[in-house]
């Protein structure tokens, strides 16, 4: 009896000390987002312990400055941000590069002009409210080259996004380059009405208003097995929400602690990207850009829309758009003032975490292409 006892305290003890031994195995990672429902598969992500052997902590980081200052520091390990962002941190020697592409901007960022303005010609002279050297600038700076019109004949009031929509709204605003909800609420002035969107404007045939998740490049170096087991875990939490929208809306809602109208309001705007599409993006063999590959629920542009491959040289919807973008913000931040430096494509975009995942066979397990935003406002 007493050895019966002996023995079954040395098998729970020795079960208790390999539970703590797997426990202790996992590694510890950190990644950075904003209040912003595309961003947040991460949470279901850690809903459904979807990444193996990871301790997934996800960090509202709502400032760029301070994200990027946890990620040069070790605090995070991975951040998801703005493409345009990504490049302007990379300009400043950020260490990251970035590993995928999130999400697409598709309807959710908005040009809001006053009743008097009719043509991209009568933005001349004219003052417009945006984040400095946030995506919305950099769109207005896209229309502005692809137009002929040099940056310097518009005003740049620069406003975070609810300062811009309070001082459109207040009629201290020509025209609010901004996204949902705050385009909404300028569109609450009188005679205020959209002059486009990142859905009539195309801009998603070449990635201009595009997300990004990069990674800290020594981390991804030291690292590399943990970070394609993150990556798939991502693009298998995407696939899970395009086929459950109500209850990852409901996960999404509850990790940013939104109202679940929010989180539709923000995907109605917007267009996850599958591995394939990201495949697409960097020009791998096999991928399909969003463009050749747009969810079959999700409204298209009117056909008279005017593309971007003016600005490339090219045409407006082609495969491995993601280096000629990044080269582009590049050089259009540095020529406009925003950036110090211009900060080479070859040195921010890194395709090998998805390229592992090919060879893996993730993109034949995670093939969705349905439109998260279908329950959410038409």
């Amino acid at each position: 009896m007493i050895m019966r006892k002996l023995t079954t305290a040395l098998i729970s003890l020795c079960a208790s000390t390999a539970f703590f031994t797997v426990a202790d195995a996992a590694e510890n990672v950190s990644v950075a987002i904003i209040s912003f429902s595309p961003y947040a598969p991460w949470y279901i992500v850690k809903e459904k312990g979807l990444a193996k052997d990871i301790n997934l902590d996800v960090k509202i980081i709502e400032g760029i400055t301070e994200k990027n200052a946890a990620i040069t520091s070790g605090q995070v390990q991975c951040m998801n941000n703005t493409m345009d962002s990504m490049v302007l941190a990379r300009a400043g020697d950020l260490p990251i590069k970035v590993v995928a592409f999130s999400d697409m901007s598709y309807g959710l960022d908005k040009m809001v002009v006053t009743k008097d303005i009719n043509s991209i010609d009568e933005f001349k002279g004219k003052t417009f409210g945006a984040d400095f050297g946030f995506l919305n600038h950099m769109w207005m700076l896209l229309t502005l080259k692809r137009a002929g019109i040099d940056w310097k004949e518009v005003h740049h009031a620069v406003m975070l996004p609810q300062e811009s929509a309070a001082a459109f709204a207040s009629g201290g605003l020509d025209i609010d380059v901004n996204y949902d909800p705050f385009a909404s609420q300028s569109l609450k002035r009188e005679g205020a009405k959209v002059f486009k969107s990142s859905l009539t404007d195309k801009t998603w045939e070449r990635g201009l208003i595009s997300d990004a998740i990069a990674c800290n490049q020594d981390w991804l170096a030291k690292k590399p097995e943990v970070a394609k087991e993150l990556m798939r875990a991502w693009f298998e939490a995407v696939n899970w929400w395009k086929e459950n929208p109500e209850e990852g809306n409901k996960i999404v809602a509850a990790g940013l602690s939104w109202p679940i109208p929010d989180v539709k309001l923000n995907q109605s705007g917007a267009i996850m990207l599958n591995i394939n599409q990201n495949m697409g993006a960097f020009g791998l063999p096999g991928g399909k850009p969003l463009c050749e590959s747009l969810p079959e629920e999700a409204p298209r542009a009117p056909k008279d829309a005017k593309g971007w491959g003016v600005l490339f040289g090219g045409p407006d919807c082609v495969a491995g758009y993601a280096a000629p973008t990044w080269d582009l913000f590049s050089e259009t931040y540095l020529a406009a003032g925003v950036a110090q430096k211009n900060a080479k494509s070859a040195e921010g975009l890194d395709s090998s975490i998805i390229g592992a995942l090919v060879k893996d066979g993730i993109p034949d397990k995670y093939t969705s292409n349905k439109w998260i935003g279908r329950l959410g406002p038409q």
